[in-house]
């Protein structure tokens, strides 16, 4: 299982996110995502997704709160080209400032402002719009799980762990 991060800035009616257009080796190609990463070995997850923000965006993420810990379950999932990829445990975080200047990482995961009243009309995957919905919906922290077979959402459970 792959430890990681990501984090839904909201800002003036708006979320970042990342549109990846790495092409057909990119697990995320097409799609809009949350901005976030890989765990460091021995780093807090508030740490990596300051470090992760920081890297992709060029801003600096101010106070990130804790919203989920979600753990995406892939069996018989294709993704990237990659049949059956690892598991992750994601620790989900949500924050309305950041300072600095936004920039581009890598031309092919851009960072883009979308509109709260346009996430409908963008492509993400299915478990992460739920779990999008569900932050705006309920308080706390929640405990998800995001399970696919093959392409298809088959499980999308949670609880509340606190608050």
């Amino acid at each position: 299982m792959i430890n990681g991060t990501m984090c839904y800035l909201r800002q003036n009616g708006k979320t970042l996110f990342l549109y990846r257009n790495k092409g057909e080796g990119d697990m995320h190609n097409g799609r809009y995502v949350p901005p976030g990463g890989h765990t460091e070995r021995g780093e807090r997850g508030v740490d990596c997704i300051v470090r992760e923000f920081k890297a992709e965006t060029g801003l600096k993420l101010k106070n990130p709160v804790l919203r989920a810990i979600a753990t995406f379950y892939n069996e018989g999932r294709i993704l990237g080209g990659k049949e059956n990829p690892e598991d992750w445990c994601v620790e989900v975080y949500e924050a309305t400032e950041a300072s600095g200047e936004l920039k581009e990482e890598h031309p092919k995961a851009k960072p883009i402002w979308v509109p709260d009243s346009d996430l409908l009309k963008v492509k993400m995957y299915p478990g992460d719009r739920m779990l999008d919905n569900l932050l705006r919906d309920e308080k706390g922290i929640l405990e998800v799980i995001i399970q696919y077979q093959g392409e298809k959402l088959v499980r999308f459970d949670w609880q509340r762990v606190s608050g």
